[in-house]
């Protein structure tokens, strides 16, 4: 019988360690996943629910050819060899789970993110009033929402260039290398059920020479993975709605006004000087450079995921 415990205790442990390492996130910048988080916190996940140590822990104690786990109440009992099987499945079963989270997309959500503070910005009125007055807040909305669902099918689609204009480089290169970790697990993100549920302008301020938009996003997704070989599903459960709430920063070179932005259908190369249709392409067919809106329209800078709540 203690022989028996002593194992089942070791395969427990185990089990919650698959548990915790399958962990998935699925809406472009992995920002959605299996744990709720936020609302009054940062986004990302904690294991709050346990503990190690503590007067309720247990501890190892070694003599003789015996190993002894008491707990306070009670003491069981295992062999060397006991214990040497057990190391020895604990060894396999981690090796299996270092494979599986080479092959594992990452997640980029960090726990204790905060929200832009209210007192590093100024009202949006200021900024039409005084900086752009043809800026409109009901259409930088629209154009967000739209921006969130495309964003939202390219990253089913594993294939986000459509978009490559309107992302800054270390935004777009940070998504890309998350892609790069999900083609090579042979996965295929699902977003469903999209709906942008509110988007609040927060307020703008200057640094570096670029003005910063500050969003506040919420949404409504449906998220899961499927392989790419069985096409069955691998995480996540498509009958979950999420409600998301993100903070994006939009930037645009401090000076320009939506006016001027406006005619920018055909701008100039800034490598070879070739004119590139940039609602067409984000590359100049002439020299292959990449060309981004951040001189010409807002690009989005950052995104920070702020909260997850499961229905």
């Amino acid at each position: 019988m203690k022989k028996r415990l002593c194992i089942l205790a070791a395969v427990i442990a185990v089990i919650a360690l698959l548990a915790v390492s399958t962990t998935a996130f699925a809406d472009f910048g992995g920002f959605s996943g299996g744990s709720d988080y936020g609302g009054g916190g940062g986004g990302g996940w904690s294991d709050s629910g346990s503990s190690w140590g503590g007067s309720s822990g247990g501890f190892w104690v070694f003599g003789g050819d015996s190993y002894d786990y008491d707990d306070g109440t009670r003491t069981v009992s295992c062999t060397t060899g006991e214990i040497l099987l057990v190391l020895a499945l604990v060894a396999v079963i981690l090796i299996v789970l270092s494979v599986k989270r080479r092959n594992a997309p990452q997640t980029p959500v960090q726990t204790n993110v905060q929200p832009t503070s209210d007192a590093e910005l100024s009202p949006m009125l200021e900024y039409a009033a005084d900086l752009d007055e043809g800026f409109s807040i009901s259409e930088m909305q629209t154009k967000l929402s739209n921006l969130y669902v495309q964003l939202q099918n390219c990253w089913c689609e594993k294939d986000i260039t459509p978009l490559r204009p309107y992302l800054t480089d270390e935004l777009y290169n940070q998504s890309e290398r998350q892609l790069d970790e999900i083609r090579r697990a042979n996965q295929t993100p699902h977003i469903e059920n999209i709906a942008v549920l509110g988007v609040n302008i927060r307020g703008f301020m200057q640094r570096d020479g670029m003005d910063h938009l500050i969003v506040e996003m919420s949404t409504r997704i449906s998220t899961y993975t499927t392989d790419d070989g069985s096409g069955q599903i691998v995480k996540g459960d498509p009958n979950k709605e999420k409600f998301m709430t993100y903070e994006w920063d939009l930037c645009r070179t401090s000076g320009l006004k939506t006016g001027d932005a406006a005619p920018m259908q055909t701008i100039n190369c800034p490598n070879c000087g070739a004119p590139v249709t940039i609602n067409k392409s984000a590359k100049c067919p002439y020299c292959d450079s990449v060309i981004t809106l951040d001189e010409h329209d807002w690009v989005l800078y950052s995104i920070k995921g702020l909260s997850q709540r499961t229905q």
